[in-house]
This record gives structure tokens, sequence and C-alpha cells, in this order.
């Protein structure tokens, strides 16, 4: 049987690959660029680094496992550190690009103005994503209408879903930690942005929070 990663990993690089090439249509200018991707790994640059073509790539993230992710790191640019969540332990304006790919949905709701705030501190430009509550099947866990059932039966089925059965990780904890934020959110916490809605079969999949602070 197939491991949760393995099954999912095609589909994963089609729309990585497709919303990096977004990325760089939004950005032509910062080839070349230091970048800070915020929750991120070495699976997306992997793809990301020949794309965008960074100057140098630092990815901050709160556990090293989620950052590995089982792969070796072989690019020179790429360097991982292990913070706390909270503050981003680099200057303000240091960084040509923030990227923040798929995480703020496990930030906690409290905590996530500290982290858009965060971001615009850091970076130069910005980009947030998230998917879409809006998009019929919760794509951490692979089973549809999970995100629209009442909390405590969405938790209690998660422990069927194609993520708990095949990942090895527990279905009920990674629900506890993730809350899909609708569009309108993602606009409050970032009201310079611009917001970008990736769609598939005409349906919103995910937004995307395209800015520039500088």
């Amino acid at each position: 049987m197939k491991s949760w990663s393995a099954l999912i990993a095609p589909a994963q690089r089609r729309f990585r690959a497709a919303r990096i090439e977004k990325i760089r249509a939004e950005f032509p200018d910062l080839v070349g660029a230091t970048v800070i991707d915020i929750g991120g790994s070495i699976p997306f640059w992997r793809t990301a680094a020949p794309i965008l073509r960074p100057h140098s790539v630092k990815i901050y993230n709160i556990d090293h496992g989620r950052m590995v992710m089982g792969e070796e790191l072989a690019d020179t640019r790429i360097e991982m550190f292990v913070y706390d969540g909270v503050t981003i332990p680099e200057a303000d304006g240091s960084a040509d690009l923030v990227i923040c790919n798929s995480v703020i949905e496990h930030v906690p709701p409290a905590a996530r103005a500290g982290l858009a705030r965060e971001i615009e501190r850091v970076g130069k430009a910005y980009v947030v994503q998230t998917p879409s509550p809006a998009f019929p099947l919760e794509l951490h866990f692979g089973l549809p209408f999970l995100h629209w059932l009442p909390r405590k039966m969405g938790r209690a089925l998660s422990k069927v879903s194609p993520f708990h059965l095949l990942s090895g990780a527990d279905g009920p904890t990674y629900f506890d930690e993730t809350r899909l934020l609708p569009r309108k959110e993602l606009r409050q916490l970032l009201p310079q942005a611009k917001i970008v809605t990736e769609r598939l079969a005409g349906i919103p999949k995910s937004y995307l929070a395209i800015g520039r602070t500088a």
C-alpha cells in the first residue's frame, strides 16, 4: 500500500509548480532574490528553486522533520532553521520575498495576525497561500466535506481519512490544529495584499495574498 505522501505527490507537484509559476509571474524582478520561507520544506524547494532561481533561501519551521520531509538537503543555497513560530529572527525588510505556503491554516486563529505582521515586517514582498474552505475536498485529509461538518464530527471522521490511515500520523490531532480560513479572513489579515483565487473545475481551491511592502 502506498503511503499518503507518495499517493498525493504527483498532484502536489503539479499544483505546486503551477503556483510557483504564478509567483514568478507576479515578481519577475526577483530572480536572484533572498527568500525566507515560513513553514517551508525541502520538497517544496525541489520544485520552486529551478523556477524562482533565488540567490538564497532560509526556511523557518517549528519542527525540523517538517522541513526535511525525509529528503536530503543538496542545494547549498538553502538553509534551514527551527524557530519559535512567533518571531522571525530576521531584520526588518531583510528578505526580497517571504513565502508562506499552506501554513497559516495551522496557526491558531488568535496568533494569525501576529504572523501576518511578521511577514510584512521581514519581507519587501510576500506571498501567503492557504486552501479555500469553499473547495469540497479537504485536501489535508483526502476526505470530501470533512471541513464542512461540525468540528466534533469532523474530528471523529478524520480517523478514517486517507491521511490518518496511510501517513502514520494522528488524524484527530492534525484536525485539531487545522482550521481553514475564508477569503474574508485572509483579506483582513493582509489588507494591503491582492487576493488571487486558484480554481479547480471552477471552484475556489486556494487563495494567495500577494503584496509588496517596499
